[in-house]
């Protein structure tokens, strides 16, 4: 079917207006049958014969084409839908920790996810993953250095169980890299693990345990100077 498919993108931009490219297997099955009854001979009975058979593998193979063509349309739609349920991410004045750097990393995170999120649901919209996780990967990363250190130095007794939680998230987006070498993964995969997971999960949740530490120990106007 791969080999059909450009076949018939390119037949259909061939035959224009549309209703020509409907109308030919249609008129195939009228000349062939033309062919037949007006030569009445071996020629006529050949080549009538040729065009009918021709009508019929095209209809057989554009039946084919629209129904991976549906197939897919379906699978896409079932992808976006979890991008559709996510929606957007609103970032609220209760995740601030008080850290310039931190805080500013979390709205750019967020940012750039709903930007991500936007994209993939518009479907006008030609995405380019791989340029989108380079970005998205080294700003998670980025971030990921600065709030340990962050941590370190603010609340070093949570710190060590925090740094796990950010090595076993990026043992799975290696994972995820591996798999997409490997062609068991895609892309678009690993785009939804870091906004789902990564971004929306671990922020609002994982990031806010240690913030409540902050406001219980009394620290968070210090840590602005952090």
């Amino acid at each position: 079917m791969s080999i059909v498919r450009p076949i018939f993108d390119a037949y259909r931009d061939w035959y224009k207006p549309e209703w020509l490219y409907q109308s030919m297997p249609f008129l195939y099955i009228s000349s062939g049958v033309l062919a037949i009854a007006r030569l009445r001979n071996e020629m006529g009975l050949f080549s009538g014969g040729i065009l009918i058979m021709t009508s019929a593998v095209v209809l057989s193979q554009r039946y084919s084409y629209r129904r991976q063509r549906a197939q897919e349309e379906a699978e896409k739609e079932e992808e976006n839908r979890e991008f559709k349920v996510l929606g957007t991410l609103v970032w609220r004045s209760s995740f601030n920790c008080g850290n310039k750097l931190i805080d500013g990393q979390h709205q750019s995170l967020f940012r750039a996810a709903n930007k991500i999120t936007e994209a993939i649901i518009d479907d006008a919209q030609e995405i380019d993953y791989d340029t989108i996780l380079l970005k998205l990967l080294g700003d998670i990363q980025r971030h990921f250095r600065d709030e340990e250190k962050f941590l370190d130095a603010m609340v070093p007794e949570i710190a060590p169980l925090h740094k796990d939680t950010h090595r076993k998230l990026l043992s799975q987006i290696m994972s995820f890299v591996n798999g997409i070498r490997e062609e068991e993964a895609t892309s678009r995969e690993l785009v939804r693990f870091l906004i789902v997971d990564v971004i929306a999960n671990h922020i609002m949740k994982e990031d806010l345990k240690w913030q409540e530490k902050l406001k219980t120990d009394e620290l968070f106007p210090m840590s602005i100077l952090v």
